[in-house]
Protein backbone atom coordinates (compact mmCIF):
# COMPACT_ATOMS: atom_id res chain seq x y z
CA UNK A 1 0.00 0.00 0.00
CA UNK A 2 1.35 3.42 -0.84
CA UNK A 3 1.20 6.32 1.55
CA UNK A 4 -1.43 8.97 0.78
CA UNK A 5 -0.15 12.24 -0.55
CA UNK A 6 0.13 15.06 1.92
CA UNK A 7 -2.56 17.65 1.92
CA UNK A 8 -1.27 21.17 1.89
CA UNK A 9 -3.04 24.15 3.28
CA UNK A 10 -2.65 27.74 2.30
CA UNK A 11 -2.56 30.42 4.96
CA UNK A 12 -4.71 33.41 4.11
CA UNK A 13 -3.89 36.71 5.67
CA UNK A 14 -6.68 39.21 5.89
CA UNK A 15 -6.00 42.72 4.80
CA UNK A 16 -5.70 44.38 8.15
CA UNK A 17 -7.35 47.46 9.35
CA UNK A 18 -5.47 47.35 12.63
CA UNK A 19 -8.04 45.28 14.53
CA UNK A 20 -5.49 42.92 16.05
CA UNK A 21 -4.77 39.22 15.96
CA UNK A 22 -8.24 38.09 17.06
CA UNK A 23 -9.44 37.79 13.44
CA UNK A 24 -6.67 35.41 12.42
CA UNK A 25 -7.83 31.86 11.81
CA UNK A 26 -6.24 29.06 13.80
CA UNK A 27 -4.24 26.26 12.21
CA UNK A 28 -6.31 24.25 9.77
CA UNK A 29 -7.05 20.55 10.16
CA UNK A 30 -4.93 19.69 7.13
CA UNK A 31 -1.88 21.39 8.60
CA UNK A 32 -2.17 19.18 11.69
CA UNK A 33 -2.77 15.92 9.77
CA UNK A 34 0.33 13.73 9.52
CA UNK A 35 -0.50 10.68 7.37
CA UNK A 36 2.83 8.97 8.03
CA UNK A 37 1.99 8.84 11.76
CA UNK A 38 -1.26 6.89 11.27
CA UNK A 39 -1.51 3.49 12.90
CA UNK A 40 -2.66 0.48 10.88
CA UNK A 41 -6.20 0.50 12.26
CA UNK A 42 -6.51 4.25 11.63
CA UNK A 43 -5.37 3.75 8.04
CA UNK A 44 -7.91 0.96 7.54
CA UNK A 45 -10.71 3.15 8.90
CA UNK A 46 -9.66 6.05 6.66
CA UNK A 47 -9.64 3.81 3.58
CA UNK A 48 -13.01 2.34 4.55
CA UNK A 49 -14.54 5.82 4.91
CA UNK A 50 -13.09 7.07 1.61
CA UNK A 51 -13.81 4.09 -0.65
CA UNK A 52 -17.58 4.67 -0.91
CA UNK A 53 -17.49 8.32 -2.01
CA UNK A 54 -14.51 7.72 -4.32
CA UNK A 55 -16.24 4.76 -5.96
CA UNK A 56 -19.39 6.80 -6.57
CA UNK A 57 -17.37 9.66 -8.09
CA UNK A 58 -15.44 7.27 -10.35
CA UNK A 59 -18.59 5.48 -11.54
CA UNK A 60 -20.27 8.79 -12.28
CA UNK A 61 -17.26 10.06 -14.23
CA UNK A 62 -17.07 6.86 -16.29
CA UNK A 63 -20.81 7.06 -17.03
CA UNK A 64 -20.46 10.68 -18.14
CA UNK A 65 -17.54 9.75 -20.40
CA UNK A 66 -19.58 6.98 -22.04
CA UNK A 67 -22.47 9.39 -22.44
CA UNK A 68 -20.20 11.98 -24.09
CA UNK A 69 -18.98 9.54 -26.71
CA UNK A 70 -22.48 8.22 -27.36
CA UNK A 71 -22.09 4.77 -25.80
CA UNK A 72 -24.16 4.94 -22.68
CA UNK A 73 -24.49 1.17 -22.49
CA UNK A 74 -21.39 -0.87 -21.80
CA UNK A 75 -21.37 -3.87 -24.22
CA UNK A 76 -19.23 -5.96 -21.86
CA UNK A 77 -22.10 -6.42 -19.38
Amino acid sequence: MTAPSRATSVAVQRSGDGEGSQDRPGPSVTSQFKPRELKEDQMAELVHRMIGPLTRLLRNELRLDRERIGKLRDPRH
